[in-house]
Parts: structure tokens; sequence; C-alpha cells
């Protein structure tokens, strides 16, 4: 089971660097990608985590309030992208920060927050939202992100030990090539077409 070599994988990254984190595994929804997250989501092993993307999808609570059943069934944390309402309005655990995200409020505490980064920058943009962990991206060469340069395995090693939070390793990581990552401060990895290819 993929899934289950994945979490395999997180565990040992989050193991090796010794970080505190409610997960070590989440996978982040993608329409084009990943067309079924509620399939995905009925494979994730108990303590990983859904990040619902998806930001125009009309029919998005619908999908959110589905995810949050299935989750909750399985012990897997359900975590909105960029809105607090929604979040707050079906109880899922926590709100995802992309990049782009301005909360127009406090981020309530009672809400587990991660944060999108690429750079030093953002993860410094993270720590001040007050967020639980980082996604840092793009690790590897990715689909996600075509064209863009990956920070490649020196350069993310270095930018998570220096974060100020604990961080996932997402961009083209799998069970194959997460180990080349390890090193402190890194709490698991993210991924999207790794629970699906």
């Amino acid at each position: 089971m993929r899934a289950a070599k994945l979490a395999a994988a997180a565990n040992d990254l989050k193991r090796r660097s010794g970080v505190a984190a409610p997960f070590s595994l989440a996978f982040l929804t993608d329409a084009k990608r990943a067309p079924h997250p509620l399939l995905v989501a009925r494979v994730l092993p108990k303590g990983a985590a859904v990040i619902l993307r998806e930001y125009d999808m009309p029919r998005r609570a619908g999908l959110a309030a589905r995810l949050k059943s299935v989750c909750g069934a399985r012990g897997v944390k359900l975590i909105i992208g960029a809105d607090i309402e929604l979040a707050e309005k079906i109880g899922a655990d926590g709100v995802h920060i992309p990049r782009w995200f301005s909360p127009e409020r406090p981020l309530p505490q009672s809400l587990f927050i991660t944060a999108s980064a690429h750079d030093a920058s953002e993860l410094r943009r993270a720590k001040a939202l007050n967020a639980d962990l980082a996604l840092l991206s793009p690790a590897f060469p990715t689909g996600s992100h075509g064209g863009v340069g990956a920070l490649g395995p020196d350069t993310f090693r270095r930018l998570a030990a220096a974060s100020p939070i604990p961080v996932l390793a997402l961009g083209g990581v799998d069970e194959t090539n997460a180990k080349e990552l390890a090193g402190p401060n890194i709490a698991g990895l993210a991924a999207i077409g790794a629970f699906v290819s």
C-alpha cells in the first residue's frame, strides 16, 4: 500500500529530526492530479492529515463536509485551505495559509495552522502568522510547480534547519527520496501525486 510506505518515510523523517508535531504525513488535494480526494482520505493512516485546497471549487463546502466525515472516521486531521469560516463551520482541525492568502482576522488559536513556504522569508511569515508547521517546497522537481526550480536536498535541509517552525517536505517527495532530506526541524512530508501514482 503506497500510503503506508509514505507514512513510514514521513515518520522516519520526524524520528530523525526529533521534532514534535501532531502529524508527519499530509495529502494535499488537487483536482487535476488527484481527482478523487475521498478515495485517498480513505486509505490514509490514522494520524495523517488532508489539506483541502480546491480554492475556487463551486461545491467546496460540500466536499469539505464529506472529507470531514471520512477523516473523522479514520482519525485523520482535516485542514481547510484559505478559509477560516469554513474550517470553523465544519469543525475542521485546522487552516492552511497559502502564500497568496492574507487572513482578514486573527487565526483562531483553537485551529492548527499550516502555511506554505518556498524560501526563508516565507518561513518567517509562517512564524509571524503563528503557524504550527510550514510546508516547504518544492524539495524536488514536481508536476505541481512546473518550470519552478526545485530547492534540492542541500538547500532544503539548510532552510529547514534555520526555520523558526518545523517543516514538512513538499514537492516531488515520496518514499524513495525522502531520506535525502533528513535533517533537523523536518517533521515529515506532504504530497499530492505520490498518493495516486
